[in-house]
């Protein structure tokens, strides 16, 4: 709509890539697992400190091997983007402050592990597992184990650029 913003993209154009970074995090986990670090047909719970499941199938582990292919049952509600000060399971206590009455929750007839809806929540919990494993804040394990060794001048944190950068 205005001329002056169609601006050619170049190789050092900047992009807000969105979900394509969801592959880079699984380098991430990848790379935790060859560390020896996790295993991804484990119990998440033992990674979060605190017990997932989906209270429909509360016999049913998640893993982070359903976590990566949106099999975990896991659900985006109305909200799945929070401040850092928000915990993890305020999307899935009863009482916590996102738990929207469930709605991170597959329904009764789609099994963890067997059935298949994309999920950006079940990012944000791999994200978590990152953190905890690696004792670094995301952005930057991200920064430092993954797109630096790939030359990729990205971050999961715009406030890694500046004016210019984002031009």
């Amino acid at each position: 709509q205005n001329p002056q913003n169609d601006l050619p993209m170049t190789a050092d154009t900047r992009c807000r890539v969105a979900s394509v970074s969801k592959q880079f995090v699984a380098f991430g986990i990848m790379q935790l697992v060859d560390q020896g670090k996790l295993d991804l047909d484990a119990d998440i719970s033992q990674y979060l400190g605190f017990t997932l499941r989906n209270p429909n199938f509360p016999d049913t582990v998640i893993t982070a091997r359903m976590l990566l292919s949106h099999t975990s049952s896991l659900r985006d509600g109305e909200v799945y983007s929070t401040p850092p000060s928000v915990g993890l399971q305020e999307y899935f206590k009863p009482d916590g402050q996102y738990y929207e009455n469930g709605a991170h929750f597959a329904p009764a007839d789609q099994t963890p592990g067997k059935y298949f809806t994309y999920s950006n929540l079940n990012y944000g919990v791999l994200g978590t597992i990152i953190e905890r494993l690696s004792g670094e804040r995301f952005d930057k394990y991200m920064n430092k184990h993954v797109l630096t060794p790939m030359d990729i001048k990205g971050s999961y944190n715009v406030g890694d650029f500046n004016a210019e950068d984002m031009k």
